[in-house]
């Protein structure tokens, strides 16, 4: 575990971090690194040669990656470069979305040309001052700018250059891809790759609109090319990454991309395990205490060990069980942890409420000693919210669609939700189907199906959509649950179970 300069204040008003990378980085700024959990497999699955497509939900750590890449120690003397400049892909959108490309397949292959020219020239300008070859070929050598603002630059004088009025990406363009100069920037650059790699992080849309064609093609081409980059170049130290949202890669894999097994590799899927997230939520707990010099009941933590980090840093502060609104008994950190749709995010926000309601009744950091019940259910309507936020463009008036489930119960056969949503037919904006409505509640984790129920200890344990690698189809017959993350926002009328929505794995017996 990396150490952390216990001089630091921290800044963060709760001990689980905050919200959202961008604010932890505005808050820590040079400390970032210190505080940032460098043992989560994705970091080092991120850095995989062979990893260039990086999928993950909203709030599941994809923008703390690209921070990763600037500090990570796999690649010595590495540069990294990270594009997420909202205006550049606002820019070339607007370009290309009056295109009149006779194929989608011809568009998705000349937008692709733009992001193989933009990730050159950022390179160029990278090693410019390496020799004169590279710099001849770089677009703003000599000239002190943020890599953000020659990002920008680079994009507005390509566009210029190279989109006709019509959207079309000119002849020049593939000329200037192949041109003498071009190409020996190319072999030069590739001489100090090998010595000093370079990482490109580039993230895409946090959300989408799935009928909007050249916010498709523009992130399908950008798939393309980062493929074709990893393929031709990642041995000779130049990897870029693409960051792809979750919630729009399965209609991107569908319908976006010409050959899916040809341009979809290897993708790492941003799913994490239980035992993943008590780890980091605890970890970043115990180096916050240490930072402001409150005593932990236990110096050293073994950080492999699961048990061991419940026994010295969870249960004295969470207690091994929270009564549930039922008036059950539960493991509290299977409690806790199935109010959130396992990412990084949802599990911080839960329990920095939890946190700030101790402070609040001046019993911090006995988080036990509040009902933390209530407080979990009534975070669940901000995680609800942001779970609808994320796909408001893909389902338009989502959340008035699924308000639909209002007062249904815990558990049901799937055909109740074909009664459900014919109460929906009025509000969708297009789209309105029996099949979409099951579609859409299934996708957005909402409904899962059941895979096993215990009678005798009230047990269920359900399979949802964001833990598996592929579509959830839910047929009349199955047995359907709502995700307890929903039950504030939606009234569900709940019974004496207990929904586990854990995907299938090994962690599974051990949280219990």
């Amino acid at each position: 575990m990396n150490a952390i300069d216990v001089g630091v204040d921290l800044g963060f008003q709760y001990p689980f971090g905050e919200e959202s990378c961008e604010h932890e980085v505005a808050v820590l700024q040079d400390h970032y690194p210190e505080f940032f959990y460098e043992e989560s497999r994705f970091n080092a699955e991120a850095l995989d040669p062979e990893v260039y497509l990086i999928v993950g939900r909203r709030g599941s750590g994809k923008t703390s990656l690209t921070q990763y890449f600037n500090f990570q120690k796999r690649f010595k003397n590495a540069h990294s470069i990270d594009v997420d400049e909202p205006e550049i892909y606002q820019s070339i959108l607007q370009k290309i979305a009056n295109s009149a490309y006779l194929s989608p397949d011809l568009a998705v292959n000349d937008v692709r040309k733009i992001w193989e020219y933009l990730i050159w020239s950022i390179i160029f300008n990278e090693y410019a001052h390496f020799d004169g070859m590279i710099r001849n070929a770089a677009v703003f050598s000599g000239k002190q700018m943020k890599p953000a603002r020659i990002i920008t630059e680079i994009v507005n004088g390509l566009l210029a250059k190279y989109i006709d009025t019509n959207g079309r990406v000119a002849s020049e363009l593939s000329e200037a891809l192949t041109s003498p100069v071009f190409a020996k920037a190319k072999e030069k650059v590739v001489e100090f790759t090998r010595q000093e790699p370079i990482l490109i992080a580039i993230d895409t849309f946090e959300r989408y609109d799935r009928e909007n064609v050249a916010m498709m093609t523009v992130t399908s081409s950008l798939i393309q090319c980062a493929n074709s980059f990893n393929i031709s170049y990642a041995n000779k130290g130049i990897h870029v990454k693409s960051f792809v949202s979750a919630e729009i890669f399965p209609y991107i894999k569908e319908s976006a991309i010409t050959n899916t097994t040809k341009f979809i590799r290897h993708p790492l899927y941003l799913r994490w395990r239980p035992k993943d997230l008590i780890r980091l939520i605890s970890w970043r707990f115990h180096h916050y205490m240490s930072v402001k010099k409150i005593k932990l009941p236990f110096k050293k933590v073994d950080w492999e060990d699961f048990n061991d980090i419940l026994k010295k840093v969870w249960y004295p502060y969470f207690g091994e069980k929270i009564t549930n609104l039922r008036g059950r008994e539960e493991p509290s950190f299977p409690y806790i942890l199935r109010h959130t749709q396992m990412r990084p995010r949802q599990l911080v926000i839960l329990c920095n409420n939890i946190a700030r309601e101790t402070v609040r009744s001046g019993k911090f950091p006995h988080f036990n000693s509040i009902s933390i019940n209530n407080t979990v259910a009534q975070s669940e309507y901000d995680l609800a919210d942001e779970v609808l936020n994320s796909y408001d463009l893909i389902y338009p008036r989502v959340s008035e669609i699924v308000l639909a489930l209002t007062n249904a119960p815990m558990t049901f056969k799937g055909s109740f939700l074909d009664q459900v949503a014919k109460k929906t037919s009025d509000v969708w904006a297009e789209g309105y189907s029996l099949s979409s409505f099951r579609r859409l509640v299934a996708e957005l984790g909402i409904v899962g199906k059941v895979r096993r129920k215990n009678d005798q200890v009230g047990l269920i344990e359900a399979d949802f959509e964001y833990a598996m690698p592929d579509r959830l189809v839910i047929t009349n017959d199955d047995e359907c649950a709502i995700h307890p993350m929903f039950y504030s926002k939606l009234q569900v009328l709940r019974n004496d179970f207990i929904v586990y929505p854990f995907p299938d794995h090994e962690d599974f017996r051990d949280l219990l």
